[in-house]
């Protein structure tokens, strides 16, 4: 199961290009957590589904997960996900 995550820049975020995306394995996510890093933040091109579905795969490893929707602008369409892995 791959993920894309989200643009560094709200410019880049802005940007239908996809020369910069970055997608990210459940496999890699793992290691990353192991290693420390506990926060991801996704592009909102992943359906909620899909990042549900890595909520519940994360939660039969063990781990306990938290899932929100992060609003940088005003319009429907101004989001992306952060996941917090515990």
């Amino acid at each position: 199961m791959e993920l894309k995550l989200a643009k560094n820049t709200l410019a880049q975020a802005n940007t239908k290009s996809k020369a910069n995306v970055v997608k990210i394995s459940y496999e890699d996510m793992l290691k990353k957590c192991a290693q420390g890093e506990h926060i991801f933040y996704f592009d909102k091109e992943n359906s909620h589904k899909e990042m549900q579905k890595v909520c519940a795969s994360l939660q039969k490893a063990g781990y306990n997960t938290y899932l929100n929707e992060v609003r940088y602008g005003l319009d429907e369409a101004s989001y992306i996900y952060e996941l917090h892995i515990i």
